[in-house]
């Protein structure tokens, strides 16, 4: 609306805000979205003046800026760019679906590396950047400007996408850092990494050495990944190219996008043995639409070889061989196990030996295993 109610207050109480979200509207109509995009500049003018915010989120943007102008959509980058610079004290910093381009990244970025360095503990970057990265390989400028993980000292969980911009960050500090024996430990614990084939592909980036890896390891000693994958395509080639010796991967979700190709289970948990994974690995979550019987025979001796893993999330379209994976976990289950979901989504057929199936879920129970077998429609 041309009058908005939210924005008297904002005019009235701000000073009281700690912690702000702005979501942007999920609507077609070009007047209302131009109107949304001037009460949030306006907002976040008013807001730069208050300095006892400490947590700022921005959602679901990506719509919106599809229904403006240039101009405008500008206008409200340029807004955001100064919101930031004006703040110094920002712990939560998040950009949920609101796509930059690769200048206007760079520039947000540098804001809040620059002013919240010593403050900022989280920071979440999904579905930040556009689609497309051809033209910051020519721009020395951005690359330039473009800031380093380590000049967030207090940084604790870094959310992001596997985009060009994360992945020049890292390089750029792995760089740095070779070139300098004696480095600071920084607290950086968690990483967050996702990457999905619908958004990005595979054959935009340089892809992080094992190199890389082991000296952000070096410089955070107590960082774990929690890596979250969705191929729809090329699965073996996404996983061998992004999964690499030297990751602390702690959680690892491998899901299909569309369920309409094979996972190749088998060849991604000899890739995982053969980066050593299996020794990070607290929690796996992994989508299986392969027709098998050998179940078991393919699952058991890699959940042995995690001696850390807690949780296993299963996720399929053919219930073969659950029964004989579950039979033999009554006799030898994976020591550090704790807790197994299993979800076989089912078109309405008859399940064999369903009742077989229930009857070991309640024996694994009571030998204290938490685990549900659960059956899901599609």
């Amino acid at each position: 609306m041309d009058s908005c109610p939210v924005m008297e207050v904002v005019k009235k109480y701000s000073s009281m805000f700690r912690h702000v979200t702005i979501e942007g509207p999920e609507s077609e109509n070009n007047l209302l979205v131009k109107n949304f995009c001037r009460h949030v500049t306006e907002i976040l003018e008013i807001l730069s003046k208050n300095t006892q915010l400490i947590s700022v989120q921005f959602r679901n943007f990506s719509c919106c800026f599809r229904h403006i102008d240039s101009p405008t959509r500008n206008n409200i980058c340029r807004a955001i760019a100064d919101f930031l610079a004006s703040r110094h004290h920002l712990k939560r910093v998040e950009f949920d679906g609101i796509r930059f381009g690769n200048q206007e990244t760079v520039e947000v970025l540098k804001k809040v590396t620059e002013n919240n360095k010593k403050s900022l503990t989280h920071l979440k970057l999904q579905n930040f950047l556009r689609d497309k990265n051809d033209d910051i390989e020519q721009d020395s400028n951005a690359l330039k400007k473009l800031p380093m993980l380590e000049d967030l000292p207090s940084l604790k969980t870094l959310e992001t996408d596997y985009t060009f911009i994360f992945e020049k960050m890292v390089a750029r500090q792995s760089a740095a850092i070779q070139k300098v024996r004696n480095c600071q430990t920084l607290v950086l614990s968690k990483l967050i990494l996702h990457y999905c084939i619908d958004y990005i592909e595979i054959n935009d980036f340089r892809v992080l050495s094992s190199t890389d890896w082991k000296v952000l390891k070096k410089l955070y000693p107590y960082l774990q990944i929690e890596l979250i994958l969705t191929i729809d395509y090329e699965a073996r080639r996404v996983f061998q190219f992004l999964i690499l010796p030297n990751m602390p991967i702690s959680h690892l979700k491998y899901s299909n996008a569309d369920f309409n190709v094979g996972t190749e289970v088998a060849v991604l948990f000899d890739h995982l043995l053969a980066c050593k994974t299996n020794e990070h690995l607290v929690s796996l979550k992994i989508d299986w639409e392969e027709a098998t019987q050998y179940l078991s025979s393919t699952i058991n001796p890699f959940l042995r070889a995690c001696k850390k893993l807690k949780c296993f999330v299963l996720y399929m379209f053919n219930c073969c061989g659950i029964d004989v994976l579950l039979e033999s976990w009554l006799k030898n289950r994976p020591e550090s196990l704790e807790k197994v979901d299993i979800l076989y989504l089912n078109n309405g057929c008859a399940i064999p030996r369903w009742i077989k199936i229930n009857e070991y879920v309640s024996l694994l129970k009571l030998e204290g295993l938490n685990i549900s077998v659960n059956i899901g429609s599609y």
